[in-house]
């Protein structure tokens, strides 16, 4: 099914039960995606689940959960998976985002620049292993110089050519030492979005002094209310549903909360992704209601956040369910 068509069918729906009715039929669950990529693995792989485990590093009971369609909580065990499955670069960014909904691959990444070494050089069965230590020994032997001058900005493309050209593990261990202040930096464009549209928001239309009092005034999360400390810090690592989450929160429409996600090395809103298609449907509905012009004198900065709680609310499916943890209760304590 074309994406393009499921994005006009979404853009169509008057209220969600007939985005439930005419949408959710064409798309499948991440669930049950989840699930049959597993089967698929184990198949291909011909892994018992007990040796799918130990290669993972997980418990035989995780890939048991994985098998019936319980999705990893954190990218790394995406990583770990590909690597079992023997993945390539191409194979492992496609897994990434199109089942774990994490930004692919990103050399300038610390953990992503030695995961693409060990990719690159095709350790088998080891992978994981290896790329543990070597992750590892270079996080215990790299010192980290803070007052260092920023380093001028390569391209990505430029930086993988460099990555590609190492030839072995002590080799790589300089490679990431000279370009430390790189991988610090990794994310900076999409932290100064980030704080940007903060900004924009507790400025208007109530003025208030700092982040911290429109989060109070907002209830947003303590989980939410971190993310954005150490977006601060630069020290943040963006997940996908937290960067949709703060698109909400900063009443972000579609346009924006996509270039957000382009800024973390992140594909656009999936109309594909039965979640996203739901996220999809609140933004345009809530753009059409004139929920997100900050310039208009009913504008609620509150408003999107509640709509989109609202909406979901009403949606009875692991991904909602899971997602609803981002919008939490007005009276969460920071």
């Amino acid at each position: 099914m074309e994406t393009v068509w499921i994005k006009e069918a979404i853009a169509k729906c008057e209220d969600v039960e007939e985005l439930r009715e005419k949408v959710f039929p064409l798309i499948r669950t991440q669930k049950k995606m989840w699930a049959d990529k597993v089967g698929q693995i184990l198949q291909e792989k011909g892994f018992t689940k007990t040796k799918f485990a130990e290669i993972c590093g997980v418990s035989r009971v995780s890939v048991d959960k994985w098998c019936k369609g319980s999705v990893p909580k954190n990218r790394e065990t995406f990583l770990r998976i590909g690597m079992a499955a023997g993945y390539d670069r191409e194979h492992m960014d496609q897994f990434l985002q199109r089942y774990g909904q994490y930004p692919a691959l990103y050399s300038k990444s610390l953990e992503d620049c030695v995961c693409i070494f060990v990719l690159h050089h095709d350790y088998g069965l080891e992978a994981n292993e290896t790329y543990q230590y070597i992750l590892n020994k270079i996080k215990e032997n790299i010192i980290r110089d803070d007052s260092a001058e920023a380093m001028e900005d390569i391209s990505t493309v430029r930086f993988d050519e460099k990555l590609s050209a190492v030839q072995d593990q002590d080799e790589l261990e300089r490679f990431i030492t000279a370009n430390i202040t790189m991988f610090a930096n990794a994310y900076r464009k999409f932290y100064a979005y980030v704080k940007m549209n903060i900004q924009a928001n507790y400025m208007e239309p109530f003025w208030v002094g700092s982040f911290h009092e429109m989060a109070e005034i907002q209830g947003w999360s303590s989980s939410l209310r971190q993310c954005v400390s150490a977006i601060n810090q630069g020290k943040w690592y963006p997940t996908r549903n937290k960067v949709i989450s703060l698109g909400l929160h900063l009443s972000m429409d579609h346009e924006q909360i996509d270039e957000m996600l382009e800024l973390a090395h992140m594909e656009p809103l999936c109309a594909k992704n039965i979640f996203e298609s739901v996220i999809m449907f609140i933004l345009e509905d809530a753009s059409l209601n004139n929920m997100l012009n900050a310039e208009s004198e009913d504008y609620d900065p509150e408003a999107l956040c509640n709509y989109a709680r609202e909406i979901l609310s009403k949606l009875d499916m692991p991904e909602v369910d899971s997602f609803l943890s981002e919008l939490p209760e007005e009276n969460d304590e920071w």
